[in-house]
C-alpha cells in the first residue's frame, strides 16, 4: 500500500489539526487493523478513513511524517502478506 501524496483539500476542511494522506486505494478492513495496531504499540497515532491515513501533527512536520506512515504502510502490507498470502 502506498500514500499518494497530502490531500491539502481534506486537511483544510477540518480544523487543520488533522492531516490527510491520500492511499492509492481503499485498504481492506484487514489491512487497516494491522496498519492501526502498528501505531498502538508505538505509541503515536494514525488512523484509517476510506482511501486516507489521518494523523495529528503540525504543519511543519508533514514530509517528516510521511516519510514514518510509509514505512508503516510497508510494515502493515509486509504483516498483510504473512497472514493472508492468499489475498
Amino acid at each position: 500500500m502506498k500514500i499518494l501524496g497530502f490531500d491539502e483539500h481534506r486537511t483544510k476542511r477540518g480544523s487543520g489539526a488533522l492531516k490527510f494522506f491520500e492511499l492509492e486505494r481503499v485498504p481492506s478492513s484487514d489491512w487497516v487493523k494491522i496498519f492501526e495496531s502498528l501505531f498502538t504499540e508505538s505509541g503515536d497515532e494514525a488512523w484509517v478513513e476510506g482511501y486516507c491515513i489521518v494523523t495529528n501533527c503540525p504543519s511543519s512536520d508533514i514530509a517528516e511524517r510521511l516519510v514514518q506512515l510509509q514505512s508503516k504502510c510497508e510494515e502493515a502490507e509486509t504483516i498483510f502478506r504473512t497472514q493472508c498470502p492468499t489475498l
